[in-house]
Order: structure tokens, then C-alpha cells, then sequence
């Protein structure tokens, strides 16, 4: 969680155009997204795609999948033909995945082939207007005094949201209810409507209804202030240690071929060295840190291992 904003110098800048695999693409590829059209996933998933239909000289569709924190649509691509045709945006919610659920027919490290680390993405602890919380340290002081009256919103049972706001309570010492929804529109939804006091939901969804004043954000899940929003400020200002961000990665079904593989993820690096998409991606809340299939291959057991183990401390917990 370290390494969690790359500048664009920094970022690869392959040269040349993108050596395809012979006859790849030949056709329209596919982006599955685990969550409903409008939260920042689905953005992530349109902004990436129409820059690498530019690379790859084919459509980019996005088909949404939401459900089961976007496992219903990791276990679809899993199950689907691997020849680079259908790929999977998946997110830290992924990997934990047959920790938090029961069955999710899929496993993170044998069922997919990394193709590349795109970027982290803080959350947002977010606030009705009508609560009376104008920071950190003022929405602990009111929880903490009403044990189990307070709800919060969160994209889905499992999500990482989910899982932001079990971490909070734990180390913050809160008592609250989580109100899961299939996704972070419906989810921000019920906060800006009053129907949920607080949430947990995108810092790209948080700051776009902060602008009109529909809601408050209280603080970011990373560890420390967001330079492209330096005035919000991060809850670990209050809550000392604590940290929540998903990352954003795409995926392939096992055994796709290595040159698609290699395509792909030249595609999408030199996508990434774009100075549009990366403002793009920064304005809307995400931190890019483009990773390449060999390096994310590398780390991801950890990644698995890291985030498995919190999942269930906080399962243990509930």
C-alpha cells in the first residue's frame, strides 16, 4: 500500500508501436465489470478502454456484472474462453473473495493470468449533511456514543468498502451496521438521500457529490492525504495505523496465451503514459500505478496473502 501513486515520468513509456500477437485483436474485446454502470469502477473500466481501443485498433466494451462484491463477474470470466477476447477488472474485493464467500467458483491465483496493475484507489468516508460530523474526529465522538444506532453504505457485502468500514470500527472501537447495495451508485444514493447516515464508497463518486453539496467526505482510507484533494484529510490523522485502499487490475481467464498476454499489457502500458488519461483518472480520485504482467504476476501471492488475512480477522470478528 506504499507504492500508491506513480508519477507519469515514472510510468513506462514503451516505444514503438504495440507488437500483437499475429491476428489479435481480431475482434471487439470485452471489459467485465463487477459493479453497476456509474460508480468508479465502471469509470475506470470506460476510461481505460476507450484509450486502449486506440492502441489495440478494436472496440473496448464494458459489460457489467454486478453482485456478491464483483465475484459473480470474476467467476463469469474465469469460466469463459481464454484467447484475450474477455478480460476482468478486478479489485482488491478479487482476492478475498473465497475468504469472505462460501463458494465463489473461482481462485484468485489459478484461475486468471495477470495482465496488469492499473492503479489504487482511495475510499472516501462520506457523511450526510444533516449528520453533524465535520471531521475524523467529530464522527468517532458521535458514534462512539450511540453503540449500534449508526449504519454506514457500502458497494456489497465483501467489497473492500465492506471491508473499510469493519477495519474502522475495530480499530477505531465502534459498534456500527453495514448496509450493503450491488454497487457505489446505489450505495452514495442512500447517503446523499438520507436513507443511510455514512458510507464508505469511491473517492470519485465522494468528491462529485461534495461539489454540490449533497454530502460531506470525512476522510480518505489511505494512510495519508490524496495530493490531488490535499484538504480532505485521512483518517489515519485520528485513527493512527489505519489504512483501506482497493487497487485495480486487469485480468485474463488461465492458460490465454502468453503473446495475447504480452499484447495486452503493452497495450495498456503505453495506455497508462497517456497524459489525458492519467489526469483523467487522477481527477476522478484514482492514484495510477501501472504494474506489468510480470511484476504483478510476482507480487500478487502476497497481495492474496496480505489481504486474505484481514478479511478473516475481520470475519472472525463479526
Amino acid at each position: 500500500m506504499k507504492r500508491i501513486l506513480v508519477a507519469l515520468t515514472a510510468l513506462p513509456l514503451i516505444t514503438g508501436a504495440v507488437q500483437a500477437q499475429e491476428g489479435y485483436p481480431e475482434r471487439p474485446v470485452t471489459i467485465v465489470v463487477g459493479f453497476s454502470p456509474g460508480g468508479g469502477m465502471d469509470t475506470l473500466a470506460r476510461l481505460l478502454g476507450e484509450r486502449l481501443s486506440e492502441e489495440l485498433g478494436q472496440e473496448i466494451a464494458v459489460e457489467n456484472r454486478p453482485g456478491a462484491g464483483g465475484t459473480i463477474a470474476a467467476a463469469h470470466v474465469a469460466g469463459t474462453e481464454p484467447d484475450g477476447y474477455t478480460l476482468y477488472l478486478g479489485e482488491t474485493t478479487t482476492l478475498i473473495g473465497p475468504v469472505i464467500f462460501d463458494d465463489v467458483g473461482y481462485d484468485p491465483l489459478e484461475s486468471f493470468e495477470p495482465v496488469a496493475h492499473l492503479a489504487a484507489a482511495p475510499l472516501a468516508l462520506v457523511a450526510n449533511p444533516d449528520i453533524p460530523v465535520d471531521s475524523v474526529e467529530s464522527f468517532v465522538d458521535l458514534v462512539s456514543g450511540s453503540p449500534g444506532e449508526y449504519f454506514y453504505a457500502t458497494s456489497g457485502v465483501g467489497t473492500v468498502h465492506h471491508l473499510a468500514g469493519e477495519i474502522l470500527e475495530n480499530q477505531a472501537g465502534l459498534d456500527m451496521v453495514d448496509v450493503p447495495f450491488q454497487g457505489g451508485s446505489p450505495s452514495i444514493t442512500s447517503v446523499v438521500s438520507g436513507e443511510v447516515p455514512f458510507g464508505f464508497v469511491s473517492l470519485n463518486a465522494a468528491t462529485s457529490q461534495a461539489e454540490g453539496d449533497n454530502l460531506n467526505i470525512v476522510g480518505v482510507t489511505v494512510g495519508e492525504r490524496v495530493p490531488s484533494f490535499p484538504d480532505i484529510p485521512a483518517i489515519a490523522e485520528a485513527v493512527e495505523g489505519f489504512e483501506a485502499a482497493p487497487s485495480q487490475f486487469l485480468m485474463a481467464p488461465a492458460n490465454t496465451p502468453q503473446p495475447v498476454l504480452e499484447t495486452l499489457s503493452d497495450a495498456i502500458g503505453v495506455a497508462m503514459s497517456d497524459e489525458e488519461l492519467f489526469s483523467s483518472l487522477t481527477d476522478r480520485g484514482f492514484l495510477p500505478q501501472y504494474i506489468g504482467m510480470e511484476e504483478f504476476a510476482a507480487e500478487l501471492p502476497d497481495r492474496v496473502a496480505t489481504w486474505s488475512e484481514a478479511a478473516s480477522v475481520v470475519g472472525d470478528s463479526n
